[in-house]
C-alpha cells in the first residue's frame, strides 16, 4: 500500500515538471513532413546536357522555411565508372526544385530527394530511379565542316539502331560539349568500344582530338596520343582503322600500332619499322592475327604487311594461283575498302594513264601463302572514274560504287568493267549548286539494314551548306530505291561516317 503511494507522489512531480518547462520545443516541432510526389514520375530518362527538372510539393504545417533540401545521384554498385574512374554519388541540388544540368556519366541511378526538419533532424526521403543516356548516343557519327574547322553530328532513327524513338539528327555534338570547333578540315571520325573513346581526326599541323564517347569531350590532343608526343610540324593525320581491340593509324606516310585491350587508352609507340615505305591512307585489315595490319606503299608500290612484332614485312612471291604479285604491283592506289567476304578493294591506276584503271582484290583470311592476292579486273570502261569524288563498297555482293560531282555509278568490275548510273542528284539539288562530297555504305555487321544503306553527303561550297541523303539499296545488284530516298539537313560538307555503338 505505502509503495503505491510512493508511485503516485512521484507521478505527480513529474508532472508538475513538465508543465513548468520552458524548453524551445512543442508538439508542433514534430509535424510529419509531407513529399507530394503525384507530380513526380516513377522514373526518369534524360540525355546528358539536358535539364532535368523535378518539383514536387513539401508541407509541413503553414511554415516551411525551417525545411532544407538535397537532391541526390547515386549508383547501387560500388564499382568505379568506367569513363571517370569514380563512384558516382552527388548532391546536384539544394532548393526543393530540381533544376539539374546532366553532367553525370551515362548509367542507371538512384535519384533521392531528402527533405529534413532543420530544427529536429527530423527527414524524409523520397527516391526514383534515373537513366542517364549518352549525349552523344548511338547511331550513325557524320563528320562535317570546312577548310578550317571540324564538327561531329549524329544520326539516328530505326533503320540504324532499331529500338531508336526520333528520326533525325543530333547537331554538332563537339562543338556544344566542348565550346569550339575542332582546328583543320575535316578527317576521320571512329569510335573505339573498350575505351569508349570517339577520335575525331582533323587535316592540318592540329591532328584533331581523343575524345570521350559519351559526350565527345576533349580528353587528349592528337600530338597528346603518341608515347612521343609530335611536333607540329610532324602532324599529318592521313588514315585510320581497327580490328578487335587494336588501332592502327597513318601518319606522315608512316604506320603506327596501338592495342586498346583494357578500359584505359594505350598511346600510339613508334612507327612501324623493317623496310623504307610511304603508307596510303587506306588499311587493311583481319581479325585472326594473321597480319597486324595490312598497307599499300607508295615508294615501290607494293603490299605490305604489318607482323606480331610490329615490323613491315613483304609477302611471299607469287603463288601459281596468285592474281598478282603482292610485292609488284606498279600501281597507284586511289582507294581501298574492305567489303564482301571480308575481302580488301583496291581500286588502282595507271601511273603512265591516269584514265586506265583496276580493280585488285585481296583475301587475308589465310596465313601469307603467295596467293594473297585473287582478283586483278580491268574497270577502265567504268565512264567517269578519273572524275570520281568518292567510293563505296559493299558487303553483301561485290558492289563497287563511285560518285562524280552528280551522279552515282556502279562499277561492273566482274562484268567486263561496264558502269552503271544508279543515281542523280535532284535537280533542285543540282540547280542550286550541290555536289556530292562523301559515300558510306551502311555495313554494321548483325545489324537489319546491314548492306542495305547508302549514304550520300553533298554540299553547296556557294552556302557552304551540306545535307545527307539517306539511300536504300537492292544489295544484291546494287540498285538504288529512289523513291526511298530520305534527306537531313544542317550540315556543313560532309567527309566521313562511322557507327557509334554506345
Amino acid at each position: 500500500m505505502n509503495k503505491n503511494i510512493w508511485i503516485l507522489i512521484m507521478g505527480f512531480f513529474l508532472f508538475q515538471a513538465c508543465l513548468d518547462d520552458e524548453g524551445n520545443y512543442s508538439y508542433s516541432d514534430l509535424l510529419p513532413i509531407e513529399i507530394d510526389s503525384s507530380k513526380m514520375s516513377n522514373s526518369y530518362r534524360i540525355t546528358q546536357l539536358d535539364y532535368l527538372v523535378v518539383d514536387p510539393e513539401v508541407k509541413q504545417g503553414v511554415d516551411d522555411s525551417n525545411l532544407s533540401y538535397e537532391w541526390r545521384i547515386f549508383q547501387e554498385s560500388n564499382m568505379p565508372n568506367s569513363e571517370t574512374g569514380k563512384v558516382v554519388n552527388d548532391v546536384v541540388g539544394q532548393e526543393r526544385k530540381l533544376n539539374y544540368k546532366v553532367t553525370t556519366p551515362p548509367g542507371e541511378y538512384t535519384l533521392s530527394f531528402t527533405v529534413t526538419d532543420k530544427q529536429n533532424g527530423v527527414s524524409e526521403v523520397i527516391s526514383r530511379k534515373l537513366y542517364v543516356e549518352s549525349f552523344a548516343s548511338v547511331g550513325l557519327m557524320v563528320m562535317h565542316g570546312d577548310a578550317d574547322s571540324t564538327d561531329v553530328s549524329i544520326l539516328v532513327n530505326d533503320r540504324i539502331v532499331s529500338d531508336a524513338t526520333m528520326d533525325g539528327v543530333k547537331h554538332n555534338i563537339f562543338s556544344i560539349t566542348n565550346g569550339r570547333r575542332a582546328v583543320g578540315a575535316p578527317g576521320m571520325v571512329a569510335y573505339v568500344n573498350n575505351t569508349h573513346n570517339v577520335y575525331v581526326y582533323t587535316k592540318g599541323n592540329a591532328g584533331g582530338f581523343r575524345t570521350r564517347g559519351s559526350d565527345l569531350e576533349v580528353l587528349d590532343t592528337y600530338a597528346e596520343m603518341f608515347t612521343e608526343p609530335l611536333e607540329s610540324s610532324n602532324i599529318d593525320f592521313q588514315g585510320y582503322n581497327s580490328w578487335l581491340y587494336n588501332d592502327l593509324l597513318v601518319n606522315g606516310g608512316k604506320v603506327y600500332f596501338a592495342g586498346q585491350a583494357t578500359t584505359t587508352f594505350t598511346k600510339f609507340g613508334v612507327p612501324v619499322f623493317g623496310v623504307e615505305y610511304y603508307a596510303e591512307p587506306f588499311i587493311g585489315i583481319q581479325e585472326r592475327g594473321y597480319y597486324y595490319g595490312i598497307f599499300y606503299d607508295r615508294l615501290q608500290r607494293r603490299f605490305l604487311y604489318v607482323d606480331y612484332s610490329k615490323t613491315a614485312k613483304t609477302f611471299k612471291e607469287a603463288g601459281a594461283s596468285a592474281a598478282f604479285d603482292m610485292n609488284n604491283v606498279g600501281k597507284d592506289m586511289v582507294y581501298a575498302e574492305h567489303g564482301f567476304e571480308k575481302k580488301w578493294y583496291c581500286v588502282m591506276r595507271d601511273p603512265a594513264n591516269v584514265a586506265e584503271y583496276s580493280v585488285y582484290v585481296c583475301d587475308f583470311s589465310k596465313m601469307d601463302d603467295g596467293n594473297r592476292g585473287v582478283g586483278k579486273y580491268s574497270a577502265s570502261g567504268c565512264t567517269d572514274m578519273k572524275d570520281a569524288k568518292a567510293f563505296a563498297v559493299g558487303n553483301r555482293s561485290e558492289l563497287l560504287y563511285y560518285a562524280t560531282t552528280t551522279e552515282v555509278k556502279q562499277c561492273n568490275f566482274k562484268d567486263g568493267g561496264t558502269s552503271t548510273l544508279r543515281y542523280t542528284l535532284p535537280t533542285e539539288l543540282t540547280q542550286a549548286g550541290y555536289e556530292i562530297s562523301m559515300l558510306y555504305l551502311f555495313k554494321v555487321s548483325g545489324k537489319e539494314n546491314e548492306g542495305k544503306l547508302l549514304y550520300i553527303g553533298v554540299y553547296n561550297p556557294t552556302t557552304e551548306e551540306g545535307k545527307l541523303l539517306e539511300c536504300p539499296i537492292v544489295e544484291t545488284s546494287g540498285e538504288i530505291l529512289k523513291d526511298k530516298v530520305k534527306t537531313y539537313d544542317g550540315f556543313k560538307k560532309i567527309t566521313h561516317m562511322a557507327y557509334k555503338s554506345k
